[in-house]
C-alpha cells in the first residue's frame, strides 16, 4: 500500500465504530443517503457503488451547470478508496419533466495502478448515440469534449448534520444531547468520499431539467443504487422497500412508494403543536418530494432541495422542518417541530472547480 492510501486508513474512522454511531438512527441514517439499504448497510453489499449525494449548481462561470455525485461513504474506512471497475457510474438529466432519462454520462474505471490513480473514460448518451467524450485519471482535471471539465477522484465529504443531537433530540438516547445545545458536532467534518464532478456548459445539460445518480453493475441490467433530492430512501422508505427503491427509476415512484411519503410524513408532522398533517397535506407533499429526482433551474443560483443543490445548501435543516409538520401549508405556521440542527456548512469548499474540499489526511 502506497504512503497517502496508508495514511488515510490510519487517520479514518475505524468502520465498526462508525457503524455502531449510527445504528441507532433509521431516519436520517448514516446522511443523504450513505448506506440507505435495510440494517444501515450499502445496497447490494457494495460500499464502492454506494451513492451518498447528488448536487446542481451554478459554476463559477454562469453559464456553467455543475453536477456533482458523491459516492463510497467514509472513504478508506467503511468503503475503500477505489472505484469498482465492474460498476457504471451514471448521471441521468430529465429534460421534459417525465422523470425519464433524456441524457446520460457514464463513468468507467480502469483497475487501479500501484499509486491508486485509476484511468477512466466518461461517456455520454443523448437521442440515441453515446460517445466517449473524457479520458483521464482519478485525482487530476480533464476537459470534455464539446465544453466543459471532470473531476474523479477523493475530495471532503460535503454533507453535514449533527448526528448525535439527532439521536438524543428524536430517538431519546441518553447520550445528553440535544438540537441546538451548544455542544454541536458536524458528525461528517472528517469524512472522506470520492466524486465525480462534471462542469458543463447549460445547453449541454438543459434549462429546467431533474437530475438523479445511479449505480449499475456493469455487463447487466442490474441497478444497484440511486439518488435524487436528499435523504428520499432513506427517511421513507424502510425494510424491503429501500432495496426495491434503489433498483427501480424514478418514474414509478409515486405509484410505489407515494403510500411510504405520505404515512412517515404524518407519523413525524404529529410532533408538531399543529398537529399531523392532514391526508390531503401528506399528499399534496408527497406529489412535491416524488418522484426522487433534484429538480434544478440551470438559470438560477441552486436553493436545495427543490431547485438543485449547492455543496452549502443546509437540506437537512429544510427536511428536518418539512417532515416535522413545517410545510407552509394555508393555516400552518411553516415551523416544524424540528427546524434544524444548528450545525453549518463546512468551510473547506472552492470557489473554484471542482469545488469540493482537498481530502482530509
Amino acid at each position: 500500500m502506497n504512503p497517502k492510501r496508508r495514511k488515510l486508513l490510519g487517520t479514518s474512522i475505524a468502520a465498526s465504530a462508525v457503524v455502531l454511531a449510527l445504528a441507532a438512527a433509521p431516519m436520517v441514517g448514516f446522511g443523504a443517503d450513505h448506506l440507505d439499504a435495510p440494517g444501515l448497510t450499502p445496497p447490494s453489499s457494495r460500499a464502492d457503488a454506494d451513492i451518498n449525494d447528488i448536487y446542481a449548481f451554478q459554476g463559477h462561470n454562469e453559464s456553467n451547470t455543475v453536477l456533482v455525485m458523491t459516492t463510497h461513504p467514509a472513504a478508506g474506512a467503511i468503503a475503500p478508496l477505489e472505484y469498482a471497475t465492474d460498476v457504471r457510474y451514471v448521471l441521468q438529466i430529465d429534460r421534459d419533466g417525465n422523470a425519464r432519462k433524456d441524457v446520460t454520462y457514464r463513468v468507467l474505471f480502469k483497475e487501479p495502478r500501484d499509486s491508486g490513480s485509476q484511468r477512466y473514460v466518461i461517456v455520454r448518451a443523448a437521442n440515441g448515440n453515446a460517445k466517449k467524450v473524457a479520458r483521464g485519471w482519478t485525482g487530476s482535471h480533464t476537459d470534455i469534449r464539446g465544453g466543459g471539465k471532470a473531476f474523479v477522484g477523493l475530495r471532503s465529504d460535503p454533507f453535514f448534520f449533527d448526528l448525535a443531537a439527532f439521536q438524543g433530540s428524536v430517538l431519546g438516547e441518553d447520550n445528553n444531547r440535544a438540537f441546538c445545545d451548544g455542544d454541536e458536532t458536524d458528525f461528517f467534518a472528517d469524512f472522506n468520499v470520492n466524486a465525480i464532478v462534471l462542469e458543463l456548459p447549460d445547453r449541454k445539460v438543459g434549462g429546467e431539467v431533474g437530475i438523479w445518480g445511479e449505480t449499475w453493475q456493469r455487463g447487466s441490467n442490474d441497478r444497484i443504487d440511486r439518488m435524487g433530492r436528499p435523504a428520499i430512501n432513506t427517511v421513507f422508505n424502510s425494510g424491503a422497500d429501500k432495496n426495491a427503491f434503489n433498483r427501480t427509476g424514478p418514474y414509478w415512484d409515486r405509484r410505489d412508494f407515494g403510500d411510504n411519503v405520505v404515512n412517515v410524513l404524518k407519523t413525524f408532522s404529529a410532533l408538531d403543536s399543529e398537529g399531523a398533517y392532514s391526508n390531503a397535506e401528506a399528499n399534496g407533499l408527497a406529489d412535491v418530494l416524488l418522484p426522487d429526482v433534484l429538480t434544478y433551474d440551470t438559470s438560477t443560483d441552486a436553493a436545495g432541495p427543490l431547485n438543485g443543490r449547492a455543496l452549502a445548501d443546509d437540506v437537512i435543516d429544510a427536511e428536518l422542518n418539512i417532515v416535522t409538520g413545517g410545510f407552509p401549508f394555508a393555516g400552518r405556521d411553516g415551523t416544524g417541530a424540528i427546524t434544524g440542527d444548528c450545525v453549518g456548512p463546512h468551510g473547506d469548499y472552492m470557489n473554484r472547480f471542482p469545488y469540493l474540499g482537498e481530502p482530509h489526511s
